[in-house]
């Protein structure tokens, strides 16, 4: 007989002694916000509503975007972005149709049929209009009303609310079908200086620029199947436009780029304050003395020197919540600031606000005590979860085992690796559990782990949340007819 196995008990820890909290209403895990030179350059945020026609409930979302990518607008679409009937109707809609002043009948006849000949002349503006124009939201694109609980017919709005320091607009130039794809050649004009994006913003924006400059542009020259690819560039230094193809560098004219077939557009922010507060600052005297020395993000000083809005003096990446040093950036933070006199400091704050100042930099303490609190609950943690599972895999035939999400056990073993700064929310295993006569099983196929019972109560003691899905391993049942055969043929075996 195969004497029972002790049950590995789970030690007494006191959990508080490592900074652990006992979890009695977990708390979700932080979302944590990205940012890089990228978003910082080409984030922009369109916010957008839409309307029920029925209880005239709006619902209003923001979403951030990289680029614009605009329809090109055939002659039907043009005949209704220009009609002063179909510019009415917008405006009183609250759409973007204001772009387009009402313009007289000759005028809008003789661009009409002057497209019929020559083609429509479609522009930029009219690729935008296009893009910000209302959508009706009916028949099989219904809205789903959160207040009439019911699919209903709506209005869908958009405008920008957050312009990006640099605009990347797409034009929509290849359509592709289900079995070719084909490739729309129309010349969409588009200008080189004073692009006014006024129109298509939102009413309580606080954005103040809204005037770009082309920067570049990117073309392709071929069909939907096979092309190539060519751009051109402006020098920021002597303002002269080239002509980049392959490895061929080539100085072009300005005519040269607003008659090239558009495909990306890159345009930035244009203005003319920033440059004269720029100039400004230079002129100060740095040599002048100082009773006071301020620190500044070298981060944000890079954007006053590069960005039309720098946006208020943000010194947060280089200081924690309580105004101190970051412990991890303790030996890095010579390369994070810059060192101003006072005269620079204060015109930079009195035009831009923002802060806060700091005139000594030391390391915070209280972040210090956090972080050597959060290494002691990482040691702790994995400590007792080697030590368990090592009881567990030393179990010959473990009667019980318990599942779990091997999504939150990625996250909880990068916290405890130190790859991940912040502890992971509740265990979630709604994922991999599918129920069935109110018994929690697990999903067919499901990304899972299985740890023992004392290891599932320990983690789950931390952090909480669930639902338990306890596998049991079949016992085989040996028949009592089996055992008297087996019994015989022993004896004979052992006489003969």
């Amino acid at each position: 007989m195969v004497a029972p196995k002790e049950s590995h008990k789970l030690p007494h820890t006191n959990l508080e002694e490592f900074g652990v909290p006992t979890v009695s209403s977990p708390k979700k895990k932080k979302h944590k916000k990205y940012r890089s030179v990228i978003s910082d350059i080409f984030d922009g945020t369109i916010i957008s509503s839409v309307q029920c026609l029925t209880c005239d409930r709006v619902s209003i979302t923001l979403e951030t975007f990289q680029d614009l990518s605009l329809p090109i607008p055939g002659k039907e679409d043009l005949a209704k972005l220009h009609s002063a009937s179909h510019q009415t109707s917008l405006v009183k809609a609250g759409s973007c149709g204001e772009v387009y002043a009402p313009q007289g009948w000759i005028a809008f006849f003789v661009e009409y049929f002057k497209s019929w000949f020559w083609g429509p002349t479609v522009t930029l503006q009219d690729c935008l209009a296009a893009f910000f124009a209302r959508d009706e939201l009916k028949g099989d694109n219904m809205y789903s009303c959160e207040k009439c609980k019911k699919l209903r017919n709506g209005v869908k709005f958009c405008k920008v609310q957050r312009f990006p320091e640099i605009l990347c607009i797409h034009l929509k130039r290849f359509r592709h079908e289900l079995m070719f794809s084909t490739k729309i050649g129309t010349h969409v004009s588009f200008p080189l200086e004073g692009l006014d994006l006024q129109p298509f913003l939102a009413k309580d924006s606080p954005a103040q620029i809204v005037t770009y400059n082309l920067l570049s542009v990117i073309c392709h020259h071929g069909t939907a199947s096979n092309g190539h690819y060519i751009a051109y560039c402006r020098n920021n230094l002597n303002n002269r436009w080239y002509e980049f193809d392959d490895q061929s560098v080539t100085e072009v004219s300005e005519s040269a780029v607003q008659n090239a077939e558009a495909y990306v557009l890159f345009y930035r922010k244009s203005n003319e304050e920033a440059k004269k507060e720029r100039q400004k600052l230079s002129s100060l005297n740095v040599m002048e003395p100082s009773l006071l020395q301020f620190y500044i993000s070298q981060q944000w000083l890079n954007k006053f020197r590069t960005f039309a809005e720098p946006g208020p003096i943000s010194n947060n990446d280089f200081l924690c919540i309580h105004g101190g040093v970051p412990p991890h950036k303790a030996t890095s933070v010579e390369d994070l600031v810059i060192m101003l006199p006072q005269n620079i400091w204060d015109n930079l704050y009195s035009r831009y606000g923002g802060g806060p100042a700091v005139n000594h930099l030391y390391v915070c303490h209280t972040c210090q005590m956090e972080t050597e609190k959060i290494e002691k609950r990482r040691k702790m943690e994995l400590e007792m979860f080697i030590r368990l599972n090592r009881a567990f895999q030393e179990e010959e035939s473990p009667s019980i085992f318990y599942c779990i999400s091997m999504q939150w056990f990625r996250e909880w073993e990068g916290f405890v690796k130190g790859k991940d700064s912040d502890p992971p929310g509740p265990i979630d295993n709604t994922k991999i559990a599918v129920s069935k006569c109110g018994t929690v099983l697990l999903k067919q196929g499901a990304d899972s782990g299985q740890i023992s019972e004392e290891t599932w109560h320990f983690l789950q003691s931390i952090y909480g949340g669930g639902p338990e899905i306890i596998l049991r391993p079949p016992v085989l049942q040996i028949e009592p007819e089996s055992l008297e055969t087996e019994d015989k043929i022993e004896l004979e075996t052992h006489s003969l």
